[in-house]
């Protein structure tokens, strides 16, 4: 029962990281404009076009916070990654259409 309880621990701090680093952004031209996002800053994408719309977004937005966006993929990566969430290739598309990997 204690290893239980210290993964559900585990599980909700880094829940609770991740969603500081994303609700938590620096303010850009894009991302914190309401014009570009619709007054969203990040969203889940619910099919290929909006993925296509946050990739369009993050590429711009990295020209500003490159740093940021690097810590945030990574962590964003290694979360679903680590708990097994499925969804890693939606991830792996972004990356590689805004290209803030490299």
């Amino acid at each position: 029962m204690r290893p239980l309880v210290g993964l559900l621990l585990v599980f909700i701090r880094c829940t609770f990281a991740l969603y500081l680093l994303s609700t938590q952004l620096p303010r850009g031209r894009t991302l914190g404009s309401d014009q570009e996002t619709g007054g969203r800053s990040l969203w889940f994408p619910s099919d290929l076009a909006e993925l296509r719309e946050l990739s369009e977004v993050l590429r711009e937005y990295r020209k500003e916070h490159q740093a940021y966006m690097f810590l945030l993929f990574c962590s964003a990566y290694l979360y679903k990654q680590g708990f097994a969430i499925p969804g890693s290739s939606f991830l792996k598309i972004l990356a590689a259409g805004s290209s803030f990997i490299l």
